[in-house]
């Protein structure tokens, strides 16, 4: 592997002048530049990408942490927020937080030990104060993904998860269902808890009892929300429809209901959330409130990048929901 002296050497300028040029320099001469990136390109010399980072205090990369690298809602987000980076001539370094403070954590020391030139940040556990002080130690922008931090709004994208429960709720109710259940996804979660305080809204203004036994905590999984299905009817407390969190709980407790013998939209109406790939195909297609994942990704890209430095378009910080109607939601005709 060639050194910085050996392309000083066929340039016929100082080491000095080599390490310029590599680390954007701007009092070196174009002629001077040409030489050394030709016989960089002669002697097939790589820059040391971490010593150049020292160098400058730049690293040309960013690093983001997700709460998972699996499923269509993080590869979406990844994929557009790859995109934008890419196109400012940086990378992107992506690691998962796994859900945990722990985790959460070590995914941020991992990106900072690789001198990332900003964050963006999906977290679920690390608590608002926890990234106030996060945002006051580290010496790089942070941008907080689907999650909005009063103190630090102007570094936020996020989604009104409240307003696209209470648009989920209401849509059963104005079709006459009033026994309507939910299953939310973890409470720890921020969306989880503002999206059942939408369902909650909804039911106050129309003047329905909120019911905790029509409400089942679970996961955001396939799996959970077949459970949770089969736990709501174990209850035999009759509801003519049914509100789940994402997708995947919707299309898991559609599945039990079925098994059950109960039919969708005729026994029981049935809303997701996120507005997945798969949300038109299951049958029947499953009314859901879409959510612009990939735009969350683009934006907090471009956000990053205009914290650094790198000038950018003018950034959307919050995004509403919109509800997206298919063949699960009909009518309340009769109560179980």
């Amino acid at each position: 592997m060639a050194t910085i002296r050996e392309v000083s050497e066929v340039a016929q300028v100082s080491s000095a002048t080599v390490s310029r040029v590599v680390n954007g320099n701007k009092w070196v001469s174009t002629a001077t530049r040409d030489r050394v990136l030709a016989a960089m390109a002669e002697l097939g010399y790589q820059p040391n990408s971490f010593a150049r980072a020292l160098a400058t205090n730049r690293s040309e990369t960013i690093g983001m942490v997700v709460g998972d690298l699996a499923g269509s809602f993080f590869g979406g987000m990844m994929h557009s927020a790859e995109q934008e980076v890419r196109k400012a001539g940086k990378h992107l370094i992506i690691t998962s937080g796994h859900d945990s403070i722990e985790s959460e954590r070590d995914a941020i020391d991992f990106l900072l030990q690789r001198r990332v030139d900003a964050l963006i940040l999906h977290l679920d556990v690390m608590s608002d104060e926890d990234l106030i002080a996060l945002n006051a130690r580290v010496q790089v922008p942070i941008v907080l993904v689907n999650r909005r931090v009063p103190e630090l709004a102007g570094r936020s994208i996020s989604l009104d998860n409240e307003l696209g429960g209470y648009l989920a709720t209401q849509h059963l109710l104005e079709l006459g269902h009033r026994a309507i259940a939910c299953i939310t996804g973890p409470l720890y979660k921020a969306d989880a808890r503002a999206r059942l305080a939408g369902y909650r809204r909804a039911l106050e203004q129309a003047n329905c009892d909120y019911d905790e036994h029509l409400v089942i905590e679970s996961n955001f999984t396939e799996s959970g929300g077949k459970a949770a299905a089969a736990r709501l009817l174990s209850r035999q407390i009759p509801f003519t429809a049914l509100f789940a969190q994402n997708d995947h709980l919707a299309i898991g407790a559609m599945n039990q209901l079925k098994t059950q013998q109960l039919r969708i939209p005729g026994d029981i109406s049935l809303v997701g959330y996120d507005d997945m790939v798969m949300a038109p195909y299951v049958e029947p297609a499953l009314t859901t409130v879409a959510i612009p994942v990939n735009e969350f990704g683009r934006q907090s890209a471009l956000l990053a990048l205009n914290l650094t430095g790198t000038p950018a378009v003018q950034i959307t910080h919050r995004f509403k929901p919109t509800l997206v109607l298919r063949d699960s939601t009909a009518r309340a005709v009769k109560t179980l």
